[in-house]
C-alpha cells in the first residue's frame, strides 16, 4: 500500500530510545565510523574553500528532502510501534532524502558524507523511523558510498562499483544489515522473540522505502558523476587492489565471500525453514484445538432444544395453579441439570413460574433477544434459541433456550424458557476447557455467536463486545495485530451448522521461540565450522603465503643478482618443490651469469678492433679457460681477399708453436662438413679424423664451425691433453664463442671488403675532373673530392663534416644539395671564377628513405659561350626576318586586290600568308625568349590577378568552343586582389600554359585554371584531360625547341618555345615552373610566383 507524503510533520513524533545494550552498541558504531574516517583519509579530496559553501548548502538541503515529498510504503506483515496508540502508515519513502549525503560522499569525502547523512538521519527519526541509530546508519552509507565512488582500485569489480548507481545499490543489503539490529535494540516489548519479530517484519518495507531513495540519489549522482568527473576524483590515477597485492587476500576475499554466502544462506534457510516448521506446528495445534472447540458446540445447543421440548412436553406446565409450576420446574431441573433457570410466560409475557425464584430483579428481566422470540414463538416457531448477557459481569456469556408450551389442540398455550451458563453448562465444560487451555502458550481462546459478540473469553470484560478481527465462512489461520500492538497469529473455525465460530490467537512470539528452539542448535553448528573454517583457511593461507613470501625475497636476490644465498630445500609437497625448483634455478643461473660475464668479456673484446689478431684474442682465452690444452682458430682461405693474401688464416693459444698445426686442414675440411666435431676421446674414438702417431695428438678434441647464413668462415677448436666427457654447458658454451668467432670473421671480412671498395672509389673520385659532392640526412658534407676543392675553393678536407651553409657559399648549390625532393634536380652554376656548371643532385635512398645527397657538377662554360654566340646570332637573323616577312605578308595580302586570281592561286596565297605568320611568331618568341635571357629588368607593377585571368579566358574561349572544350576558371575566396608582377610577361606565361593545354586536348575534354594563394605566394594551376606526356620527355620538356616523342604530339604546329619562354618568365619572377603528367590522362601545369618582388628586378 502506498500514500503520499506532503510533510513527515504531520505524523506523531517520538523517538524509541534504546537501553544498556542499544547505547553499546550505537557506540560501537559511532567507533567504527571514527576507524573508518582514519583508515579511508586517503579517500579525502584537499580541502578548498568552496567546499565551505558546498557543505552548508547540503546541510540547508537536508530539512527540506527529509521532511517534505515522498510516500508511504506499508507491506502486509509491517507492524506498528508497540505502545503508541495510533497505526503507523508505513515506512517513508522520501524522493530526495539520499540526495544530500550522496552528494556530499561524491564531491567532498567520506567526513563530510557521514556528517550531512548522520544529520539526515537525526531529520528523519521523530517523524518516520523512532529511533536514534537512523542517524548513525546514514552517516555509515554515506562513508561508504564515498569510498566507493572514490576509490581508485584498476580491477573490473571495484571498477563497476565506482559508478554511483551501483554503489547505491550495493548500499541496500548493508542498510538492512544495520536496520534490523537498530530496531531489534530500540523496540520496548521486554522480549526478546517479540523485538526480534518486530524487526524483522518492518524490515522489508523500511528496505523498499530507501532502495526507493538509493536509486533516485543513485541516478542523480551517475548524471553528476559523468558530466563533471573531475570533482568525483575520476582523474586520479588507477592503483592494483588489495587482491592485486597478496595472494592470502585474493583468496580470503574470494574463499570468504564464498563461504560468507554460503553461511546466510544457510542461516537463512535455517531460519526460514524453522519459522515455517513452527508455524505450521503451531497451526496444526491450534486448528486441532479449534476444530475439537467447534465441535462441541452444535451438541451443546442440540441437547438444550431437545431438553426444552421434552420439558415442554410435560402438561402440568399448562396448569392454572400457579403455585404448583415452581415445584414441578425444580423437579425438571435436578432432574437434568442442564438449565440453571427455568421460566413458564404467557402470551402477556407473564412470568407464571420460575426456578430457581430470582433473589433480584436483573436475574428474572427478559432479554430483548428474548422478548422477540416469545412473540416468534406465539407466531408458530416452537424452538429457538439466544445469547444473552451475563447474569454478573464475571462470568460468561448465557444462552437461553425457548419452547413453546402446546395444548392438546397444537395451540401455543404458554412459552418455557430455559436458561444456562456457559460456564456452568457441563456440556460446554470441554469447549471451555479447550479454550482455556491457550493459556499454556500465552494464547487467548474465545467464542463468538452468529453477531459477532464475544460469548466467552479469558477476559471476562471482553463478553458480549463485538469481535474486532476478519471473519470467513471457512476455516482461516492469518496473521494480525493485537490490541498492544505486536503480531499475533489468529485461528478462525467456524462451527458446522450453527454461525458461530471458535477464534483462537497466539503472539508470533511463540512462533519465534519455537523457530529459535527448532534453529538455534543447527544454526550454532554452521557458524561454528564457518568459523573454524575461517580461521582454517587463514592459517592454511597464511603458512602458503609466508613460503611464497620467502620465495618471493628469494626471487628478489636473484633479481638483484644476490646468488651466493642458498635456499632450505625442505618439504615434499608442491611448495617444497617449488623451494627446490628456486634453488636449482640459482645455481644454474649463478653458473650462466658466470658464463655470461666470460662471453661479455669475449664480446667486448670481439668489438673492440676489426684487427682479426686482436678480436680472435678473447676467444682463443676464454676457450682455454675451460681447460684446454690448445685452442686454434683456423680461417678458410676463401674469406681472404686477393689483394691481402698475405694475412694469416690461424690463431692460437698453445704450448709449442705448431704443435697440432698438423691437424688444422683435416679438422676444417670435416666441421665444414659436418658443422660440429666433439671427440671425448681420440683412443678409442677418432670420429673419421686420421691421426698420424709420429706427430703429437690431443686426448680430446671439440670443434665448431665458424660460419653465417650459407658463408663458411672456418673452425674453432680445442684440444684437450686427457680425455673429457663434454656435458651439454660445455657444448653450448664452446658453441657461443663459436658464433661470437663467426661474427668476428664476418666483420673482418666485410671490413676488408668494404676497405678494398673505398680505395676503389677514392682513386676513382680524384682521378675524376667532374666535381662531386655528397652530404647526409642532416645536411652535412660528408666528401668532395680534390676537383670540388679546386673548383669551389675548399681547402682539402677541410669542411667535410661541417654543415654546408658553412662549406659552400654558392646560394644555388645549396639550393639544390637541401633540397627534399627525391627526384633528380639540375641547376646551372656560376662561379666567381667565372666558371658555368650544371650541377645535377639526386638523393640518396636506403631502405626506402632518404639518407643524403650527392651533387656532380659538369663544367659547361664552353657551352654557355656558344649558346649565348647562337642567341645573338638568332636575335641579329630574328630583326633582320622581321621587315622581309613584313613585306612579304603585305604583298600576298594584297594580290587579290590587283586583280582577280583563281582557287588554286588563292589556296597559294593562303599559304604563303599561313607560312609568313608562323615565321612571324617564332621570331617574336625568338625575340622575346633572349630580351628575357639576357635579363632585361621586369616592368613590375601592381597586378590585378582576376585580370589577367579573365583576359586569358577571355582570348582562348572561342579555341575552345570551337573543340567542343569545357574551359573553365576556379579561384580560392582569400585570393589576393593584386601582386607584384610584370603584367604583360606573366599574362604571356598564363596565355602559353592555357594554349598548349587547349591544343592538346581532344574534342570534349576539360581545361580548368585554379587559383590560390599562401602567406608569401601565388599558385596557378592549368589542368587539361589531353593526351598527357610520357614520363621520359619530362625531364627535357622546358627546354628550348624541345618537343615530346608522342606521335598526337608531333602533328600539332609548334616551335618548342613556348615552354621555355614560360620557365624563363617564371624564374626571373623569382618563381618556380613544374609539371604533374601520366601518358594518356592529361597534365597539371603549375606556376609559383611570389606576391611581391624585390627592388633589383625592375631595372
Amino acid at each position: 500500500m502506498i500514500k503520499f507524503i506532503g510533510t513527515l510533520t504531520t505524523a506523531l513524533p517520538f523517538v524509541n530510545w534504546p537501553e544498556i545494550a542499544g547505547w553499546l552498541f550505537l557506540l560501537a558504531l559511532l567507533g567504527l565510523a571514527i576507524w573508518l574516517r582514519f583508515q579511508w583519509i586517503h579517500y579525502q579530496p584537499p580541502w578548498q574553500k568552496h567546499f565551505w559553501l558546498l557543505l552548508v548548502g547540503l546541510f540547508a538541503l537536508v530539512p527540506l528532502s527529509s521532511i517534505f515529498a515522498g510516500v508511504y510504503i506499508k507491506t502486509p506483515t509491517f507492524m506498528s510501534w508497540p505502545g503508541v496508540p495510533l497505526e503507523s502508515p508505513g515506512a517513508a519513502l522520501m524522493i530526495f532524502s539520499a540526495l544530500p549525503w550522496t552528494l556530499a560522499g561524491g564531491i567532498l569525502g567520506p567526513a563530510a558524507a557521514f556528517i550531512v547523512g548522520a544529520f539526515a538521519g537525526l531529520m528523519r527519526a521523530p517523524w518516520d523511523t523512532h529511533t536514534i541509530f537512523t542517524s548513525i546508519q546514514f552517516g555509515l552509507m554515506g562513508m561508504l558510498f564515498s569510498a566507493a565512488i572514490r576509490q581508485r582500485y584498476r580491477t573490473v569489480s571495484f571498477k563497476i562499483l565506482r559508478q554511483p548507481i551501483i554503489s547505491a545499490i550495493v548500499l541496500i543489503p548493508f542498510f538492512s544489515a544495520l536496520f534490523i539490529p537498530g530496531i531489534f535494540l530500540s523496540a520496548s516489548n521486554p522480549d526478546i522473540t517479540a523485538r526480534l519479530d518486530f524487526a524483522l517484519n518492518n524490515t522489508g518495507a523500511a528496505t523498499l522505502a530507501i532502495a526507493g531513495e538509493l536509486l533516485i540519489a543513485g541516478i542523480i549522482a551517475q548524471i553528476l558523476a559523468h558530466t563533471f568527473p573531475a570533482a568525483w576524483g575520476r582523474k586520479q590515477a588507477l592503483q592494483p587492489s588489495p587482491a592485486e597485492r597478496r595472494l592470502e587476500t585474493r583468496f580470503l576475499i574470494g574463499t570468504g565471500t564464498f563461504i560468507t554466502l554460503l553461511l546466510l544462506t544457510l542461516l537463512i534457510g535455517d531460519w526460514v525453514v524453522a519459522g515455517q516448521a513452527a508455524r505450521e506446528m503451531l497451526s496444526d495445534r491450534l486448528e486441532n484445538t479449534a476444530q475439537i472447540s467447534a465441535e462441541s458446540v452444535p451438541f451443546f445447543l442440540e441437547t438444550g432444544q431437545n431438553m426444552g421440548r421434552q420439558l415442554a412436553s410435560d402438561p402440568g406446565l399448562l396448569s392454572e395453579n400457579q403455585e404448583t409450576l415452581p415445584s414441578l420446574l425444580g423437579a425438571k431441573i435436578r432432574l437434568a441439570p442442564y438449565f440453571n433457570q427455568l421460566l413458564v410466560l404467557d402470551a402477556d409475557k407473564t412470568i407464571l413460574g420460575e426456578y430457581p425464584a430470582s433473589v433480584d430483579e436483573a436475574s428474572r428481566r427478559l432479554t430483548q433477544e428474548e422478548l422477540t422470540g416469545i412473540d416468534l414463538a406465539f407466531s408458530g416457531v416452537l424452538t429457538q434459541d439466544y445469547t444473552i448477557p451475563p447474569v454478573d459481569n464475571d462470568s460468561a456469556a448465557r444462552v437461553s433456550f425457548l419452547t413453546a408450551i402446546q395444548d392438546e389442540t397444537g395451540q401455543v398455550k404458554r412459552i418455557l424458557i430455559g436458561r444456562t451458563d456457559l460456564d456452568n453448562n457441563p456440556f460446554t465444560r470441554p469447549l471451555l476447557n479447550s479454550l482455556d487451555s491457550m493459556a499454556t502458550i500465552e494464547g487467548q481462546g474465545f467464542l463468538i455467536d452468529e453477531s459477532g459478540r464475544i460469548l466467552y473469553h479469558i477476559d471476562t470484560a471482553l463478553i458480549m463486545n463485538q469481535y474486532q478481527g476478519e471473519r470467513s465462512g471457512d476455516a482461516r489461520f492469518y496473521d494480525g495485530t493485537s490490541s498492544q500492538g505486536t503480531r499475533e497469529l489468529v485461528f478462525y473455525q467456524p462451527v458446522l451448522g450453527r454461525p458461530w465460530a471458535v477464534v483462537l490467537t497466539v503472539p508470533a512470539r511463540q512462533v519465534q521461540q519455537l523457530a529459535l528452539k527448532i534453529a538455534a542448535p543447527l544454526s550454532a553448528m554452521i557458524l561454528i565450522l564457518a568459523l573454524v573454517a575461517l580461521v582454517s583457511l587463514r592459517v592454511g593461507l597464511r603458512v602458503i603465503s609466508q613460503s611464497l613470501q620467502t620465495l618471493a625475497n628469494e626471487a628478489g636476490r636473484i633479481a638483484q643478482g644476490q646468488l651466493d644465498h642458498p635456499l632450505k630445500t625442505s618439504g615434499m609437497d608442491e611448495v617444497g618443490q617449488l623451494r627446490r625448483a628456486f634453488e636449482q634455478m640459482r645455481v644454474s643461473l649463478r653458473d650462466r651469469l658466470e658464463e655470461l660475464n666470460r662471453l661479455l668479456l669475449v664480446s667486448r673484446g670481439v668489438a673492440s678492433s676489426l684487427e682479426m689478431k686482436n678480436a680472435f684474442q678473447p676467444v682463443l682465452d676464454a676457450t682455454k679457460a675451460t681447460g684446454a690444452h690448445a685452442v686454434q682458430i683456423v680461417l678458410s682461405p676463401e674469406i681472404i681477399p686477393d689483394s691481402m693474401v698475405e694475412m694469416p688464416t690461424r690463431f692460437a693459444i698453445e704450448p709449442s708453436p705448431g704443435e697440432y698445426a698438423h691437424l688444422d686442414a683435416k679438422i676444417l675440411e670435416m666441421v665444414k662438413k659436418e658443422g660440429k666435431l666433439v671427440l671425448p676421446n681420440l683412443a678409442r674414438a677418432k670420429g673419421g679424423l686420421h691421426l698420424e702417431d709420429s706427430l703429437p695428438n690431443p686426448s680430446a678434441l671439440l670443434a665448431i664451425s665458424l660460419h653465417t647464413e650459407n658463408r663458411f668462415y672456418g673452425v674453432l677448436w680445442a684440444a684437450y691433453d686427457k680425455p673429457r666427457l663434454f656435458t651439454e654447458s660445455d657444448v653450448r658454451f664452446i658453441t657461443t664463442l663459436g658464433g661470437q668467432t663467426s661474427l668476428t670473421a664476418a666483420n673482418a671480412h666485410l671490413f676488408l671488403s668494404v676497405e678494398v671498395s673505398r680505395q676503389q672509389l677514392k682513386s676513382i673520385l680524384d682521378s675524376t675532373s667532374d666535381p662531386v659532392l655528397v652530404t647526409d640526412h642532416q645536411d652535412r658534407l660528408l666528401l668532395a673530392n680534390p676537383a670540388a676543392w679546386q673548383a669551389l675553393g675548399i681547402t682539402t678536407g677541410e669542411k667535410e663534416g661541417q654543415p654546408v651553409e658553412q662549406a659552400i657559399s654558392q646560394p644555388a648549390l645549396l639550393g639544390l644539395l637541401k633540397a627534399s625532393a627525391t627526384t633528380k634536380r639540375s641547376a646551372e652554376i656560376v662561379l666567381a671564377s667565372g666558371q658555368t656548371f650544371l650541377a645535377t643532385a639526386s638523393s640518396v635512398v636506403a631502405e626506402n628513405r632518404p639518407v643524403g645527397r650527392v651533387c656532380i657538377l659538369r663544367d659547361v662554360t664552353h657551352f654557355k659561350e656558344l649558346d649565348t654566340l647562337k642567341s645573338e646570332f638568332v636575335s641579329t637573323v630574328s630583326h633582320d626576318l622581321r621587315s622581309p616577312l613584313t613585306l612579304m605578308r603585305g604583298y600576298a595580302t594584297m594580290l587579290e586586290m590587283v586583280g582577280e586570281i583563281n582557287e588554286q592561286q588563292q589556296s597559294y596565297v593562303r599559304k604563303i600568308i599561313s607560312g609568313v605568320e608562323n615565321m612571324s611568331r617564332l621570331v617574336n618568341n625568338l625575340l622575346d625568349l633572349g630580351r628575357i635571357e639576357i635579363g632585361i629588368g621586369l616592368q613590375v607593377e601592381k597586378v590585378p590577378v582576376l585580370d589577367i585571368l579573365d583576359q586569358v579566358i577571355s582570348a582562348l574561349q572561342p579555341h575552345a568552343h570551337q573543340k567542343n572544350i569545357s574551359f573553365s576558371l576556379e579561384t580560392a575566396p582569400d585570393l589576393p586582389r593584386v601582386i607584384e608582377a610584370d603584367h604583360a610577361l606573366l599574362h604571356q606565361a598564363i596565355y602559353n600554359l592555357a594554349e598548349n593545354a587547349i591544343k592538346y586536348t581532344r574534342e570534349g575534354g576539360e581545361v580548368n585554371i585554379r587559383s590560390h594563394a599562401s602567406p608569401d605566394a601565388i599558385f596557378f594551376e592549368i589542368k587539361d584531360t589531353g593526351i598527357g606526356i610520357k614520363q621520359s620527355d619530362l625531364p627535357r620538356l622546358f627546354e628550348k625547341f624541345y618537343r615530346g616523342t608522342q606521335r598526337e604530339a608531333r602533328s600539332q604546329q609548334g616551335t618548342g618555345l613556348g615552354l621555355a619562354i614560360v620557365r624563363s618568365i617564371v624564374e626571373r619572377h623569382g618563381g618556380r615552373v613544374w609539371v604533374d603528367s601520366e601518358d594518356g590522362k592529361g597534365s597539371t601545369f603549375y606556376i609559383r610566383v611570389p606576391l611581391s618582388q624585390s627592388e633589383g628586378e625592375n631595372l
